[in-house]
């Protein structure tokens, strides 16, 4: 008579499980990723077009200043060199710094400000139709139209640089906001109410997950913008900062220093960019999704 083999159950007393892989044996996803080759070039093909326009850019600077022969017209290493000069010297050093206070100052308030009131108020259907057309409206105007107002009420000087800088900004992220906040799932808002899931957690938990990926892209386009604003008043009404530096050499028609100052320009922008495209991209890949 043949016996059968017992097997053994998952309910049968003293069974030893198979061991476990454990984790260290296990590749990281993240690690494998980010060390293929695929993930450097990948690397690679996102600064290389940039990297080649700028070059391109120069090149072709270099070459119009060199078949226009003329003094006027500096070519990028004259426009560099006239650049150090400006910063060997104390009162131009301290006018870039001012512009820079005074810029992530501006930008981070229209960014904190124009982010939470167009929150609330995108949240609310009727206060949305009935405050955005008017917004609207008002960013639909020129951006110097609007300076002599700042002038009369906050007068020549720190403030009002400081004040345009911020409007500058927070006119289009508010409106960024409150579109998106308005353009949140409906359906999301129903079934959570049907829930009855309270306000704060619906906010942190649908409406701010959804909202983040345009918040993000709209903080990289309104730090131009707040740049630009800050430049303008700098140049039209103002004794410090960059712009005034930049509206100096073009009166006394210094063309190298012009240039130079073109390029500082460039350089303090380029780092904040570069800052926010990288952080509008990891949240895009967060909450694109959503």
């Amino acid at each position: 008579m043949t016996q059968a083999t017992p097997t053994a159950g998952p309910a049968e007393a003293g069974a030893v499980a198979p061991p476990a892989v454990p984790p260290a044996a296990r590749p990281s996803s993240a690690r494998s990723q980010s060390g293929s080759p695929s993930a450097g070039i990948s690397a690679a093909r996102r600064v290389l077009p940039p990297l080649v326009v700028a070059v391109a850019g120069v090149a072709l600077w270099w070459l119009a200043a060199v078949i226009a022969d003329s003094t006027i017209f500096p070519t990028p290493a004259e426009a560099v060199r006239s650049l150090f000069e400006d910063l060997g010297k104390a009162d131009f050093r301290a006018n870039v710094l001012d512009s820079i206070r005074i810029l992530v100052i501006g930008f981070l308030a229209s960014t904190v400000l124009g982010s939470l009131l167009g929150l609330a108020l995108g949240l609310s259907a009727f206060w949305t139709r009935a405050i955005l057309p008017i917004f609207y409206a008002i960013n639909s105007i020129p951006k110097i139209v609007l300076y002599p107002i700042f002038l009369s009420f906050l007068g020549i000087g720190e403030l009002s640089r400081a004040g345009f800088t911020f409007y500058a900004a927070f006119v289009p992220m508010f409106l960024v906001a409150v579109e998106s906040t308005a353009s949140v799932h409906r359906i999301h808002l129903k079934m959570s109410a049907s829930l009855q899931v309270g306000w704060p957690r619906l906010v942190r938990q649908i409406v701010i997950p959804s909202v983040l990926p345009s918040l993000a892209t709209g903080m990289r386009m309104t730090f131009g913008l707040a740049f630009l604003g800050l430049l303008l008043a700098e140049m039209f009404s103002s004794s410090a900062g960059i712009g005034y530096e930049l509206l100096r050499n073009v009166s006394l028609v210094r063309m190298e220093n012009i240039m130079g100052t073109v390029v500082l320009i460039l350089l303090m922008a380029l780092p904040p960019t570069i800052a926010l495209q990288w952080l509008e991209n990891r949240v895009v890949s967060k909450y694109g999704g959503r």
